[in-house]
């Protein structure tokens, strides 16, 4: 019953959506000078913040542009006070409310990030004059269906190289207005209360910010199962840092990581000096205390990404994930990868077509090979403030 009501709500998307090419022509109308742009990310929290490249780079190109973001609404808290963003649209249940919102900001460009047929019916519906959408080439993606892949023939189709790392992907889709970057650096920001509230947590909990070496962790994985490490290896990996190099130990979570939280609390050795923020701060207060750290530890998951962003050392404990689609790059990130022939899943494949490879890679990591990767990165970059 499930996948008829799927396959009726996608030909309902398809059929609006070739209604209104054929009302008003396909959506290949690129303005030399584009006035608004919309950005469609459908995705979660790391995949918006692996999207942020795209703000900066239409903002350096067409500084007085409109940019519209448009996303769930743990996206929208994330990207609240964001300088690029003008407006951004809270993508709900209600796709034609949505698609109305659009259709009055008057869309010159839209950009949909990854293979969607509701991502594109909604630009399509909103009226852009102009939309970029990616067709997968030496791969195959799930999310490419017929009825995608039928739609994307009245926009302008932008290579996306099955393989290669997302956020430059992204911006391959700003190309036809003449953005031509391969600048991946992630653009976070946060207020200056948020920044002030976690400052007093942190002198109240005894700790110095860039003085302490202090250790963002987070052992639950955002609602996706897939991507899980055992709790208990994250306590040894935390107490591994405690005794070796006096690490302070701060778990962030929400409400939904309590459990994982608990466990792995339970699990670690008395001495390891930890403080559990779950639920304690909002997800601007979030992006503040992860900018506080000195090293982030975690699965492939959404706050890996926001220290990132900040500049924060990362080790991303990628499991049965492609290390090479998105996972933090550069001199003071490192990923943890299991022996493997290839990953189960990727970015443009997450269907879980091998529940138990997937289980076998995460568990295929074990806590010395993280803990290796952490003495190197410690080791390699003097700048990582150790106490």
């Amino acid at each position: 019953m499930k996948k008829i009501k799927w396959k009726f709500r996608n030909l309902a998307l398809l059929g609006a959506a070739l209604l209104q090419i054929a009302r008003f022509g396909a959506c290949r109308r690129v303005q030399t000078n584009p006035k608004t742009i919309a950005i469609v990310q459908g995705a979660k929290l790391g995949d918006m913040v692996c999207t942020t490249p795209l703000f900066r780079e239409v903002k350096k190109k067409y500084k007085d542009a409109r940019l519209i973001v448009v996303g769930d609404l743990v996206n929208q808290k994330l990207l609240a006070g964001h300088p690029a963003v003008a407006r951004y649209i809270v993508w709900g249940k209600n796709f034609l409310e949505t698609a109305h919102a659009l259709q009055n900001e008057k869309i010159d460009y839209g950009v949909v990030t990854l293979p969607s047929l509701e991502s594109l019916a909604l630009l399509v519906c909103g009226k852009a004059r102009a939309i970029a959408a990616p067709v997968v080439v030496n791969g195959e993606s799930s999310y490419e269906t017929r009825a995608y892949c039928f739609l994307r023939r009245f926009v302008i189709a932008i290579p996306h190289y099955f393989g290669g790392y997302v956020p430059r992907e992204y911006l391959r889709l700003l190309n036809p207005i003449g953005v031509k970057s391969e600048d991946t650096k992630k653009w976070l920001t946060v207020s200056k209360e948020a920044v002030a509230n976690v400052e007093g947590f942190l002198i109240a909990e005894k700790l110095r910010p860039k003085k302490d070496f202090i250790v963002g962790m987070t052992p639950a994985v955002g609602g996706n199962p897939r991507k899980r490490w055992a709790t208990e290896n994250f306590a040894a990996v935390a107490d591994y840092l405690s005794k070796k190099y006096n690490a302070r130990i701060i778990v962030v979570g929400t409400g939904r990581d309590g459990s994982d939280i608990e466990m792995m609390m339970r699990a670690m050795r008395t001495e390891t000096h930890i403080i559990n923020t779950l639920n304690r701060f909002s997800v601007e207060e979030l992006k503040a205390l992860i900018a506080s750290c000195s090293l982030f530890i975690s699965a492939d998951t959404g706050p890996i990404y926001i220290a990132e962003a900040f500049g924060v050392p990362t080790i991303d404990i990628v499991g049965p994930m492609d290390e090479n689609a998105q996972p933090p790059r550069g001199e003071v990130h490192r990923v943890v990868v299991p022996p493997r022939v290839r990953p189960a899943f990727g970015i443009l494949n997450h269907d879980g077509s091998n529940p138990k490879e997937e289980l076998r890679q995460s568990e295929a990591t074990t806590v010395e090979m993280v803990t290796k990767v952490a003495d190197e990165l410690l080791s390699c970059n003097h700048e990582i403030s150790t106490g």
